[in-house]
């Protein structure tokens, strides 16, 4: 709420929400609003900002708490021509709100859609589960608060490129199945895996094609995972020993799968 000052810049806010950035910026600077790892909002000034001259960045999260306003806001952020679209969810938020967000989005465009899911701690078993269609139109999905994926979470949201959820620890197995354009996927230190490539399904299905062209982001503080059958299943869960500089880091290999690339070092809070 206090004014903090910097040498060159000044931030603020007021009590309807929005933030006030003062300073000037030259050619390519970058403005990017964050809530905790998630990106909400960026701006590349394309030339130097001009004196005395305001720039808007919207950055708007919508709150909904019951199935129909969740439904009704993502109805109207897309009749109004949004494509990023933001939602403060509750953190408990379930099937009947989830049903809701894959209503929302039928008939909208394939691939068209960052999709931002605030304060939900899980997403269910089938919670964006695209088997019977609708959700073609996802083209990123950020789960900024998110520690735990159900078994086929995202399943064939075929046009699905970028998952971000960088304090996930817990993911079932066929979360992120058939997802054939996944491009990246960022994830927090995982303790729960459930599925394995070889005798079930894993997380990522079994087109190893599809795989392979996936950059992986894990945080630095991720273990060599082993598998093991519990309970009649087989899971991955985390040795001692850092996978960081690990043998199968160098070899780009995690949970028994080969990817594009393993990026570990990231710092998750």
């Amino acid at each position: 709420s206090n004014m903090i000052w910097d040498q060159n810049y000044a931030l603020t806010s007021d009590e309807k929400g929005n933030a006030y950035l003062y300073g000037t910026f030259d050619r390519y600077a970058e403005v990017t609003v964050k809530y905790r790892e998630a990106t909400l909002a960026t701006h590349t000034f394309l030339q130097a900002t001009e004196k005395a001259k305001s720039y808007a960045l919207d950055a708007t999260v919508i709150s909904a708490n019951s199935a129909e306003e969740i439904k009704s806001a993502i109805k109207q952020e897309v009749a109004d021509g949004k494509t990023a679209i933001r939602l403060n969810l509750a953190s408990d938020a379930g099937d009947n709100e989830f049903k809701a967000i894959r209503e929302a989005f039928e008939n909208v465009k394939s691939g068209t859609i960052d999709l931002t899911l605030i304060g939900c701690k899980e997403i269910p078993a089938n919670g964006l589960n695209n088997q019977s269609g609708g959700l073609e139109a996802l083209k990123s999905i950020t789960l900024p608060d998110v520690t735990k994926i159900g078994m086929n979470a995202l399943l064939f949201c075929v046009d699905l490129e970028e998952i971000c959820a960088p304090n996930v620890s817990a993911i079932d197995e066929g979360a992120f199945a058939n997802c054939y354009h996944l491009r990246k996927v960022t994830l927090g230190e995982l303790t729960d895996v459930k599925g394995d490539y070889e005798h079930g399904d894993g997380i990522f299905g079994f087109d190893s094609h599809s795989i392979e062209n996936i950059d992986l982001e894990l945080s630095e503080k991720q273990r060599i995972m082993t598998k093991q059958l519990i309970d009649g299943r087989y899971c991955w869960t985390p040795t001692e020993e850092p996978y960081q500089r690990s043998y199968d880091h160098k070899s780009i290999s995690f949970l028994g799968m080969t990817f594009n690339s393993i990026t570990c070092g990231m710092k998750f809070q």
